[in-house]
């Protein structure tokens, strides 16, 4: 055929087909009065099938849904009291089969309902992370999983794991003593579509992290101020943040300092607290949601939150706990930890100490003064 037919061809064969055939080479198909011929043809076909992405309301703790093509994958299942609310969540969406659970880590509100789940539906693969911890909800955890005859094993730092069309990528499986910080970091990729799902990676992994441009954020940690640092935002310039995160949660999050960066920057927030279950879809070429907008406002018992009359309250605010209050003064708050006779509660197996005693899931918590404990401060209570 002359060039002319072939030309027509060709791009009779994008419009139909969504990508360019063997023989339609792309000097074929350019042509001066449309040059984004060829870099649309390219984006079409690298697009594969849509997916959906559910963040599930389990309050201030971690459970979500990637669904594509008749397989589906959940990344941690939320606290001890979600064990029924994810089974159900899971059984409406028509998930039987999991090909994946990514349990990030071991602390209770991120792996509390995963035993549920293991119990109730088919599970393939189970991955964790490194460490574990001397707890009821870790412990039940891996007996269902033992009991459904599933080793769960640590992936492997940049290993891929393929969902139909789409993939998870591991970029962050550190193995310190902070759990938070050995978090599983997923990049989550579906075509052109880009989703970070950082656990509760803090600013210390967030360091390492460098998947380029993302399109959405699960903010770590719940929206913490240990996590969701500047230099992390103005390197992967996301244009979604999802934050789960608990209305009036006792930790203040969102924070503070969080929320503001994410204003000042343009991210449009989308928050469990607000919006309960948020669903994206992922086209491989655009996300869409179901879910307005949210505000950037931070959680009740936020560290410097805005009161009724926007201005700021400095942290000298009267933190409730389940059995005691104290004051955080912002002058003194870099000396708190260091307060011996301050009373904490630790387990008699973990490495640090809390100012909660119900934080990470703990069993029989001691209670003491932190001198008495030996131990570092917990990063959620602190």
């Amino acid at each position: 055929m002359n060039k002319l037919l072939k030309k027509l061809y060709c791009l009779l064969l994008i419009v139909i087909l969504g990508y360019t055939q063997i023989g339609c080479k792309s000097e074929d198909i350019k042509d001066k009065s449309n040059p984004q011929v060829v870099k649309e043809s390219s984006a079409k076909n690298i697009s594969g099938k849509s997916s959906e992405l559910h963040f599930i309301n389990t309050g201030n703790s971690d459970a979500i849904l990637i669904k594509q093509d008749g397989k589906a994958a959940l990344i941690d299942g939320g606290d001890n009291d979600d064990e029924q609310l994810v089974v159900s969540y899971l059984k409406k969406q028509g998930v039987k089969e999991l090909e994946y659970i990514f349990a990030t880590h071991p602390h209770a509100d991120h792996i509390g309902g995963l035993d549920a789940v293991i119990d109730n539906i088919k599970v393939n693969n189970l991955y964790v992370s490194n460490g574990d911890a001397e707890t009821k909800s870790y412990r039940d955890f891996i007996k269902s999983a033992s009991n459904k005859g599933l080793y769960p094993s640590v992936p492997l730092l940049g290993s891929e794991f393929k969902l139909s069309t789409s993939t998870f990528k591991v970029l962050s499986v550190a193995n310190s003593e902070d759990p938070n910080n050995n978090s599983i970091v997923l990049l989550y990729t579906n075509g052109n579509d880009k989703v970070l799902l950082m656990g509760d990676a803090e600013a210390e992994i967030e360091k390492n992290i460098n998947p380029g441009d993302v399109d959405l954020l699960k903010v770590g940690h719940h929206g913490s101020h240990s996590s969701t640092k500047r230099e992390f935002i103005e390197r992967i310039t996301p244009e979604y943040a999802v934050i789960m995160t608990g209305e009036g949660n006792k930790y203040g999050h969102p924070h503070l300092e969080t929320v503001d960066l994410l204003k000042e920057k343009n991210i449009e927030v989308h928050r469990s607290d607000e919006c309960s279950d948020i669903v994206f879809v992922s086209t491989g070429n655009g996300l869409s949601t179901n879910c307005k907008a949210g505000s950037y406002n931070p959680g009740a018992n936020s560290k410097g939150h805005k009161n009724k009359n926007d201005n700021y309250v400095k942290q000298n605010t009267k933190i409730s706990s389940s059995n005691h209050i104290k004051n955080i003064e912002s002058k003194d708050y870099s000396k708190e930890k260091n307060n011996k006779q301050e009373l904490v509660y630790w387990s008699k197996s973990g490495k640090k100490y809390h100012s909660d005693p119900t934080c990470s899931g703990m069993k029989n918590p001691i209670s003491g003064t932190i001198s008495e404990s030996n131990k570092t401060s917990c990063s959620i209570c602190y």
